[in-house]
């Protein structure tokens, strides 16, 4: 039975190492300093960060924003809070962002774009014209019960929408009137590390009253994807494509330098020949007004064609129609290119994507990508400000470095939890023999995977998984036979596929593990290798096919370069090592959440048994590795004894 110190951890007992979390993350925010844990796998991290927090923070009159990567990592926030909240009084809610939470469908016919539907909701409002929004005033006595409502119990976002829909009220403008009151907010990573959308969310945190971060404690779950989601937030791109609908759209509106200056910029672009290059967008963006015959400063007029396509963005929103420009979007792209040029943390490149479909010829769409190379750009400020945070995951094996990657101050504690997993509970097996190196891939290849494959799936007593390094080599053993050889159903993982599909896609497949079983086939670092739970027979077994290393494009050249610079030494390891290895062991911890799940790791490339890459694995994985021969039936025995 847990202490009675720890009054805001629901359950009657802690799994193993648990309360070793739970005292980490309250010792860290006493002493206003920050943590970062490694916990392994089926720990219960997420409830015993909320306990260690509440249990720090309650007393101080600190409140806890919960940042984390998916919606099904928020929803699991609210669970934990609504099970603490039955033993001590804690208030939550998750949020989403504004074109998830607005329920006006004469906003959401026109768009959904978040961006868009902000524009178009802040137009409604301003003129009266969103009942839902009206509403909040004139029914004034049900916004109030409804608030204590939410205020009472933790509520999720989607209860939240659902309820307010149900009442025409406006979800929007009563999370602002319940985020300065809860505890705990459960939001996503673009709140805290996207500044744009920061600064706006900060206003509405402190509902008035000049709240700020230094009164929150941060909690980052799975915080190995952040230094990547980070880079991503202060990063650009903008497709030839949209400059040429720029140039049309300034032929519309009369501005004859606007669309000299796209053509001239299209033309310069187009002039890279295929593939990827390194550039510098102001040299470029001035080269393209200097050939437009443009006299004019060229930072002044960036400025003046930023402000033009806001213009044009207002007006369109007066006249009731959809707010977008492309010369709004050229200005901003260009003016970002001005600012970042020459700075060791950006990088500008041009690239061939693909085929334009549907135009003659097949035109080639380029693509100009202003890269952030490094993630304290994003987390520096929030770091910095938070009166204490809390980073963790299930790989984050190598605390050094993503410490100083994400910018945490020397002096942070760094924390590693044993897997709470004995080793009767799993087997982690190393095919010896087969390759994925570009250079040995062919149709032999691809055969001698599937039979391995094969061999694990028939002798799983239900589900298994199947995570690839792309999905170049999915679709290799899907040519080779998969679907026929795994002889149980399978779900394929897509690319760009709606969320509600992939929703269902899971939803059938885990129903399976009931049924008989079925294979789940997806990439790692995809949807269905992160942030996903499989207890019980929802995955039994899973089978790691390649390692994911980046393909060594420019980015990722340039990342490993700006590493070296900071980090000497370190490069290789920082931006191209360790990020594959932390998406080969989140797919391979998925079999394993309940304390009494047993299952099988199948390594599917003979380089995760080298002492070079095992050095990079978690400790339950790489502490229980075996090697096993790659003649026919070996796998399928030792799979069969082990379950057996």
């Amino acid at each position: 039975m847990p202490s009675c110190s720890w009054k805001y951890f629901p359950y009657p007992s802690f799994k193993p190492n648990q309360e070793a979390l739970l005292t980490a993350v309250s010792v860290a925010i006493n002493n206003n300093s920050h943590v970062a844990i490694d916990g392994a796998s089926g720990l219960g991290k997420t409830v015993g960060a909320l306990a260690g927090a509440l249990h720090a923070c309650k007393p101080r009159g600190l409140r806890i924003l919960y940042a984390a990567r998916t919606y099904k990592e928020l929803d699991r926030v609210v669970e934990e809070l609504v099970e603490i909240n039955k033993r001590e009084k804690v208030s939550g809610i998750s949020i989403r962002g504004r074109s998830e939470t607005c329920v006006n469908d004469a906003v959401l016919r026109l768009s959904r774009d978040p961006k868009t539907v902000a524009e178009l909701c802040s137009d409604l409002t301003k003129d009266h014209k969103c009942p839902f929004y009206e509403n909040m005033d004139d029914r004034g006595r049900l916004v109030r019960s409804l608030r204590d409502e939410f205020l009472a119990s933790p509520t999720s976002a989607y209860q939240l929408i659902s309820s307010m829909r149900e009442n025409e009220l406006c979800p929007y403008e009563m999370i602002k009137l319940l985020l300065p009151h809860v505890d705990v907010v459960a939001l996503s990573y673009a709140y805290l590390f996207d500044r744009k959308i920061r600064e706006s969310f900060l206003k509405r945190l402190g509902g008035g009253e000049g709240r700020s971060l230094s009164q929150y404690v941060a909690i980052l779950d799975e915080a190995h994807n952040l230094p990547d989601t980070a880079n991503e937030y202060e990063s650009d791109s903008i497709a030839s494509i949209s400059v040429n609908m720029a140039a049309q759209e300034a032929g519309t509106y009369g501005k004859p330098d606007v669309e000299r200056f796209a053509e001239s910029m299209l033309k310069l672009i187009k002039a890279n020949a295929p593939g990827e290059h390194a550039t510098d967008f102001k040299a470029l963006a001035e080269a393209a007004i200097k050939d437009a015959r443009i006299s004019e400063d060229p930072g002044v007029f960036l400025e003046e064609t930023h402000e033009f396509g806001e213009k044009i963005k207002l007006d369109l929103l007066a006249a009731g129609r959809l707010p977008r420009s492309y010369i709004h979007r050229l200005g901003e792209f260009f003016l970002k290119g001005w600012e970042t040029s020459g700075s060791p943390r950006y990088a500008h490149l041009i690239y061939t994507e693909e085929k334009e479909r549907g135009r003659s010829g097949g035109e080639s769409i380029y693509i100009c990508e202003i890269v952030s190379l490094d993630p304290r750009s994003a987390t520096s400020d929030v770091i910095s400000s938070v009166a204490s945070s809390v980073s963790m995951s299930g790989t984050l094996e190598d605390l050094d470095s993503y410490c100083r990657v994400v910018g945490l101050p020397d002096g942070c504690s760094k924390v590693t939890l044993p897997s709470p997993f004995g080793e009767h509970q799993t087997l982690v097996l190393v095919c010896r023999g087969i390759s994925t190196l570009y250079d040995t891939r062919g149709a032999e290849s691809y055969e001698r995977m599937v039979s391995k494959i094969s061999e694990v799936t028939r002798n799983t007593p239900a589900n298994t998984g199947i995570f690839c390094s792309s999905y170049g080599i999915l679709s290799g053993l899907l040519s080779a036979g998969l679907e026929k050889a795994v002889a149980k159903p399978l779900y394929l993982e897509r690319q760009r596929i709606q969320s509600t599909e992939q929703d269902r896609l899971l939803e059938d497949y885990k129903g399976m593990s009931k049924r008989g079983g079925a294979v789940l086939a997806g990439v790692m670092g995809g949807r269905f290798s992160e942030g996903e739970d499989y207890p019980g027979d929802e995955m039994n077994s899973v089978v790691i096919v390649g390692v994911p290393y980046p393909k060594p494009t420019a980015k990722v050249n340039a990342q490993i370069s700006y590493y070296e610079s900071i980090f000497p030494g370190k490069g290789r390891e920082y931006g191209y090592i360790i990020p594959a290895m932390r998406k080969a062991s989140q797919a391979a911890g998925r079999p394993f959440r309940n304390l009494d799940d047993r299952g099988v790791v199948v390594f599917m490339d003979y380089r995760y048994s080298s002492g070079y890459v095992k050095r990079f694995l978690p400790a339950w994985l790489k502490g229980r590795i075996h090697e096993v021969d790659d003649a026919p039936g070996v796998l399928e025995r030792v799979v069969r004894d082990f379950y057996q």
